[in-house]
């Protein structure tokens, strides 16, 4: 059975233009990043006389896709701390239960010596 994506329209402005957005994010998400480069948009138009609004709109996607490289970067470096420190937690794992194998085999080593539970030697 294929299941049903529900697939919202989301009515946006960008610096004057009307968009409509189908997508399956919730409305107040697409409201809310319409807000944001309609924020950023209008700043850059306003900073300079001579930044169209395509100008704006390019630099835009380009500060986002910046931001984005930068995350995906970031959730590499975090994905790659991880795997190490699950590989440290592993080898640990490993050495302590070869140390505790070596321990019982001590242990059952003394006892067949004639040592005692107590760690003193019979006499």
């Amino acid at each position: 059975m294929e299941e049903k994506i529900m697939v919202n329209k989301v009515r946006i402005e960008i610096a004057g233009s009307r968009y409509v957005i189908a997508t399956p994010e919730g409305e107040e998400r697409v409201l809310s990043l319409g807000r944001e480069i309609d924020a950023q948009v209008r700043q850059l138009m306003d900073g300079n006389d001579r930044v169209s609004l395509n100008d704006a709109l390019v630099l835009c996607c380009l500060n986002y896709a910046n931001a984005y490289k930068k995350s995906e970067e970031s959730a590499d470096n975090m994905r790659t701390q991880l795997t190490d420190y699950l590989e440290d937690a592993t080898l640990a794992r490993i050495e302590l239960d070869e140390t505790k194998r070596e321990n019982e085999r001590l242990k059952r080593r003394l006892e067949m010596l004639g040592g005692s539970e107590d760690g003193q030697t019979k006499l």
